[in-house]
C-alpha cells in the first residue's frame, strides 16, 4: 500500500501547522544562521505529535520511510512562511535554509517501537528506538547520493538517486525516464565527467553493542551497524551510550554467479540521543564534594584506613584478593598526564593485565569497572585468536585486560 496524494497532503499540512505552533522559536533560530548551506536539525517529539493528531502517528507507525520525506518537505515550507511573517512585521537578518531535517525522538515507551536489544529480521521497515553502546565509528566520508544523466536522443535529463540497500550504488538505468516515450538506452552522466560530483553528503558508519547490564547471565551482547547522514555525524564517539532513533533496513552487496547473497540488517539514524551526557554533573554536585571533604578529613591521620574502607567496598561480591582491588581502583582513577625535560608527554592512565585460574573473579571485576565507568565497552573475544587479541590491545589500549590460558573465547573483556 502507498501512501495516495489525499493522504500526503493531509500529513504535510498537519505537520506545517504543528511546527509553527510548537517551534517556531527553533525556526527563527536556524533562519538567523548565516551559513545557507549547513544542515539544521529540529527536534519534535513523537508522543506530543502523535497526540495532536493520532492519524498522523497511524501513517508514521506504518510508512516511515515515505512519511519522514514529507515531514521535510513541511518543514521547509514552515520556515518558509515563518520567514514571510517575520519580514513583515520587522526586517530581521533572516535568510532561507534548504537543508533542514525533521529528528523524532520521544516514541512511546511500548514493546512495538522501544527495544533495548537488536532488531531483527521482522522489524525491517519499522521506525524504532534502540538503545546500546558505541563500541566503534568510522571516519566521516563524502556521499554520492545522486546523480544526472542527459539523453543523447531526447536531451531529456533526469536524475538517478543512489540505493541505499546496495550499499548507495548506482543502478544505471536500461531506458530514457522522459514521459513523452523516448525510449533511448544511450544517454550520459552528468557528474562526475568533466566536473566534481555536485549531490554529496556527509557519511559515517557506526556499531552499536547491547547493553551488558540490560542482558541476562550467560548472553552474548550483539552489534549492529547504524547509518549517520548529515548533521548527525560525528554526533557521538566510542564508549557513548546512546540512543538511536531510526529506520530498521537491510542492505546487501552486488550480486555474483554462483555466490550467496548476504544480507545486514542495519539501522538507519534520523536522531541520536547521548545518554551518559546527563552524568557530568553529578561529579561536580556540591553534595558530592562535600562527602567527598568530610571522608578524607575523618581519615585525615590515617590515609590508608581510608584507602582500605574503599577496596573493601569494591566488587563486593569478591572475597578478599585486596591486592587486585588497589590495582583496578587505580586504573579507574587514573593518573595526571606529564611532561618530561625533553618535551615528551607520558600518559597517567596505566593498563591492567590480569592472568589467573578460571573462576577467580577475574571477569567479575570487569563488570563491576563496566557499571562504575560512564564510557566503557564490556566486548567478547569469540572469533579471536591469542593474536588478534595481542594486536588489539596494541591498537585501542584496552584496559584492564583479562587473560587467562584456560579461558573460553565468549567469555566478556572491557576495552
Amino acid at each position: 500500500m502507498v501512501l495516495s496524494t489525499d493522504q500526503v497532503n493531509l500529513i504535510g499540512q498537519v505537520f506545517e501547522s504543528y511546527v509553527l505552533e510548537h517551534h517556531r522559536d527553533d525556526i527563527l533560530g536556524i533562519l538567523r544562521e548565516a551559513d545557507s548551506e549547513a544542515h539544521y536539525p529540529v527536534v519534535v517529539d513523537a508522543l506530543t505529535l502523535f497526540e495532536t493528531n493520532m492519524e498522523i502517528g497511524e501513517y508514521f507507525n506504518a510508512f516511515p520511510s515515505e512519511v519522514l520525506p514529507i515531514f521535510d518537505s513541511a518543514l521547509r515550507r514552515a520556515a518558509l512562511a515563518a520567514l514571510q511573517a517575520a519580514a513583515a512585521a520587522a526586517p530581521p537578518q533572516l535568510s532561507v535554509k534548504q537543508n533542514l531535517h525533521v529528528r523524532v525522538s520521544g516514541l512511546p515507551v511500548c514493546p512495538e517501537l522501544t527495544r533495548e536489544h537488536i532488531p531483527k529480521t521482522r522489524d525491517v521497515g519499522h521506525f524504532l528506538s534502540v538503545t546500546g553502546t558505541v563500541i566503534r565509528t568510522s571516519l566521516v566520508k563524502v556521499l554520492e547520493f545522486e546523480r544526472s544523466y542527459i539523453c543523447n536522443k531526447c536531451k531529456h535529463v533526469f536524475v538517478v538517486k543512489a540505493d541505499f540497500e546496495q550499499y548507495y550504488a548506482f543502478c544505471r538505468p536500461s531506458a530514457c525516464l522522459n514521459e513523452e516515450g523516448c525510449n533511448s538506452t544511450k544517454f550520459t552522466c552528468l557528474s562526475g565527467t568533466t566536473s566534481s560530483p555536485t549531490c554529496c553528503r556527509d557519511y559515517q558508519e557506526i556499531k552499536i553493542q547491547e547493553q551488558v547490564q540490560r542482558l541476562s547471565v550467560g548472553s552474548i551482547p550483539r552489534c549492529m551497524v547504524v547509518v549517520l547522514e548529515d548533521d548527525l555525524v560525528d554526533s557521538c564517539k566510542s564508549g557513548d551510550d546512546i540512543t538511536v532513533y531510526g529506520l530498521v533496513m537491510q542492505r546487501w552487496k552486488p550480486f555474483h554467479e554462483g555466490a550467496r547473497c548476504d544480507l545486514e540488517l542495519v539501522l538507519k539514524a534520523n536522531y541520536v540521543k547521548v545518554n551518559n551526557e546527563q552524568l557530568a554533573g553529578v561529579v561536580t554536585d556540591e553534595e558530592v564534594r562535600k562527602e567527598f571533604e568530610d571522608f578524607w578529613e575523618k581519615h585525615r591521620n590515617d590515609p590508608l584506613a581510608g584507602r582500605n574502607e574503599i577496596l573493601a567496598s569494591l566488587c563486593p561480591q569478591v572475597f578478599g584478593l585486596y591486592l587486585v582491588k588497589l590495582a583496578v581502583a587505580m586504573v579507574l582513577a587514573g593518573g595526571v598526564q606529564r611532561t618530561d625535560a625533553t618535551g615528551t608527554r607520558i600518559r597517567g592512565e596505566s593498563h591492567l593485565l590480569l592472568v589467573g585460574d578460571p573462576g577467580t573473579g577475574k571477569s567479575q571485576f570487569l563488570k563491576y569497572a563496566v557499571k562504575i565507568i560512564p564510557r566503557s565497552v564490556l566486548t567478547a573475544g569469540i572469533g579471536s585468536t591469542s593474536a588478534d587479541k595481542k594486536q588489539s590491545g596494541l591498537q585501542f589500549n584496552c584496559w584492564p585486560w583479562d587473560y587467562s590460558p584456560h579461558k573460553p573465547k565468549d567469555t566478556p573483556e572491557i576495552w
